[in-house]
């Protein structure tokens, strides 16, 4: 006679991700290593300062010059070593490992974290365009919708997508900016899904992606939250650094005319996230580790089953 008894389901579950504890993991993980980090990330930081201060120089010249090949050069270092950093800054959060030159390697381990990026990346860009389709095509029918109640046929008017929204309603608002709320969430939901493939490429050294999506289950939107806390933050800081840098100096710290088309040139916003976007990549040495620190916090918690 076998005699058995079934484990408690909440014994076989591992815990709810902690939201404001893996913020807080995430920040202890960097300042307990930020020596290591910021030494391993001299040769990204190098390059990308480089390449950042050659690249209006580039943009400015209308004819090819040594310079181009320079800067091309430089951009392939960039990616290179921010793979590299990639690497090292999850290898020493999951593993408590950073061999290597530096603390940086350059071998199938390096590899794989990059599919892995790629492989996230067009995930969250195939869901990405489906929802800005079905988005698009929703604005379109509202504006329409809009332009035939104000007495004015869409097909005769030439129908401006940028002109018919003033003929829109609060209704025709709320319909909108909903719709583009909720197709946010799907991509920031899905996000959170699946940066736990990165941490468990690392521990596993396979390439994981869908096989760790069962990792986040129940749990999306707490990573979610951790990924907003721990990442708003540094780029709130950083930003304001750069503000506080360029009113300083009397211009911009970065200058992107020669970097920005002139047909976006007078589009507000454009410029200015351009700078944003530049100047964000300078603090890798930050940001990579931090987050870093966050996936390994979180996939150690989502792997770790309570004892019986």
């Amino acid at each position: 006679m076998y005699l058995w008894r079934e484990r408690p389901e909440s014994l076989m579950t591992p815990p709810a991700v902690p939201v404001l504890r893996s913020v807080f993991a995430a920040y202890a993980f960097f300042l307990v290593h930020w020596r290591k980090i910021l030494i391993a990330a001299i040769p990204y930081t190098a390059a990308y300062a480089a390449q950042l201060a050659l690249m209006p120089m580039t943009a400015a010249s209308s004819e090819p010059s040594a310079l181009d090949l320079v800067v091309a050069l430089l951009s392939l270092a960039t990616v290179v070593a921010s793979v590299a950093l990639s690497a090292a800054s999850l290898r020493l959060a999951v593993r408590g490992e950073m061999p290597g030159w530096l603390g940086l390697q350059l071998g199938h381990e390096e590899l794989r974290v990059f599919a892995v990026y790629i492989l996230i990346s067009l995930l969250i860009v195939i869901v990405f365009v489906l929802v800005f389709l079905f988005w698009g095509t929703l604005f379109g029918t509202v504006t329409m919708g809009a332009l035939e109640r104000a007495g004015i046929d869409p097909e005769a008017s030439g129908f401006d997508v940028a002109g018919a929204t003033q003929y829109m309603g609060a209704s025709d608002w709320v319909v909108v900016v909903a719709a583009g709320l909720a197709g946010l969430a799907i991509v920031t939901w899905l996000s959170a899904r699946l940066v736990l493939a990165l941490p468990a490429t690392i521990a596993s050294k396979r390439i994981q992606v869908m096989k760790a999506w069962p990792l986040s289950d129940g749990n999306g939107w707490r990573i979610a939250a951790a990924l907003v806390l721990a990442g708003l933050p540094l780029t709130l800081c950083e930003l304001a650094l750069y503000e506080l840098l360029s009113t300083v100096l009397g211009h911009r710290l970065i200058d992107v005319s020669a970097l920005i088309s002139a047909d976006l040139s007078g589009t507000p916003g454009v410029a200015r996230a351009r700078e944003y976007g530049l100047w964000l990549g300078l603090f890798a040495a930050v940001n990579y580790p931090v987050m870093s620190g966050l996936y390994a916090y979180l996939y150690q918690k989502r792997t770790r089953t309570p004892a019986a």
